[in-house]
Formats: structure tokens, sequence, C-alpha cells
């Protein structure tokens, strides 16, 4: 490769790779378990736009950028329609649809979906049902993931049901990541640095460079993960 190919490629390369980044920034966060069909092709679109201006001869590449940057636009600007018009939601994402409903498969919507009974036993099976006359209602979702709602016989036993009532679960908070003092994070807990300190001490911790992770668990309690010898050994390696 000559150094004028080697540098077109460097640059044509690093143009898709932020480009990408900030794009899927704009788009917003979606695992890709939870796609939708629409969203899923319009994913496959995307990278197969980007991969022509990494590969495009100098002349096309913008021209090739040009098709990214308004493939992006359009399916933004559908995302934000779609948000606020839910028949534009359904014609393009769909609906939910009731596959089993009273222990009955309803095979006529199965047959609308193309979901056959080996798919569906399949994903029972998954949501830890053998029987579907187990099962209330099942539903189809327009991610492709089918959602079980047992019968109330079927249905495991809660605390509720025996007038037991605890505290709700708080949202855990990070104070140490990496052996830094997340010190915001220890300022909205109402806690100090040296409190922080004084609970490392009597846990025999004698710095936060020896802490993997801490924090404020769900139950309000204080979580300490100590880094084990090999991480103290990599931290030496890293520093010399």
């Amino acid at each position: 490769m000559e150094w004028q190919e080697f540098f077109r490629d460097t640059w044509q390369t690093a143009l898709v790779f932020l480009s990408l980044l900030i794009f899927t920034r704009i788009l917003g966060k979606t695992q890709v378990g939870q796609l939708t069909f629409y969203e899923y092709v319009s994913g496959i679109t995307i990278g197969s736009l980007a991969a022509n201006i990494a590969a495009a001869d100098v002349d096309k590449v913008w021209n090739h950028y040009y098709d990214l940057v308004l493939f992006v636009a359009l399916t933004y600007s559908v995302s934000l329609v779609t948000i606020k018009s839910r028949p534009l939601r359904k014609l393009i994402d769909g609906s939910p649809t009731i596959v089993i409903e009273n222990g009955k498969i309803i095979e006529e919507n199965m047959h609308g979906l193309r979901y056959d009974i080996d798919e569906l036993n399949g994903h029972l099976r998954q949501q830890g049902v053998l029987d579907p006359a187990e099962v209330q209602y099942a539903i189809l979702e327009t991610t492709g993931d089918l959602s079980v709602i047992k019968k109330a016989d079927y249905q495991p036993l809660t605390k509720s049901d025996f007038n037991i009532h605890l505290p709700d679960p708080s949202f855990p908070v990070e104070l140490i990541m990496d052996g830094v003092v997340i010190e915001r994070n220890l300022s909205k807990q109402n806690h100090s640095k040296a409190w922080l300190e004084k609970q490392l001490a009597d846990k025999n911790i004698a710095d936060v460079s020896q802490v993997t992770y801490a924090g404020i668990d769900s139950k309000g309690q204080l979580f300490v993960n100590r880094k084990t010898k090999s991480d103290f050994s990599n931290d030496k390696q890293s520093n010399q």
C-alpha cells in the first residue's frame, strides 16, 4: 500500500468512526434485543452506508457521506414523529399481539405474524412455562419478545400475600470506582471524605486506591469490594 492510499484510508475510516459515534448518540440508546424490525433494518442500512464511505474513492466520499447524513436525519425525524403520533408508531413498529388468552392459543393471530407453535413453545420455556394452559396472557411484543402473564394459581406468592411489608429499595450510589472517590455522589449522600476513610479503615483498608468499587447499596448499606493482589500488581506495572 502506498503512503497516499494509507492516509486516504486512515482519514476516511476515522471520519466513519467519529460520525457513527455522534449519530448513535443522537439516535438514542436501544439494546439490540429491544430493537423493532424497523430499527434493526435502519441500523443495518446505516452500517452499510458507513462502509461505503470507508471504501469509496476520494471523489465519491462526500457523496456517500451525504447519503449517510440524510438517512440518519430521516431516521431521527421519524423517531420524533412516532413519539408524538401513536397511529404512525403503530404503522411503523407494529403493535403487541396476544397469542395466548386464558390458556388458549390464538392461532389466527399467530398466522398473521407468521409465528409458529415451535417458536411459541420455545419462548414459553424461556419464561419457565411448559404448559400453555398455565398462561393467562402471552403477548408477542414488537421487539419479538414474548411477555407471559401466568394464571393466578401458577404465580409465585409474594411477601404482600402474607401481609409482610418491607421498605422499598433505594437506588445504589457509587462512591469509589477503580480507586477514585466520586466526591459528587459522596456529598449527595451527606457524607464527607473523612467518613468514607473511617469506614474503609474499619474494614482494614488504608487507602482508596485499594478499592475497586464501593457504594451505598439498595438497602442503604456500604458495600466495598477490595482489589485483589493481581489488581495491585497490574497497577504497579502501569505506573512504572
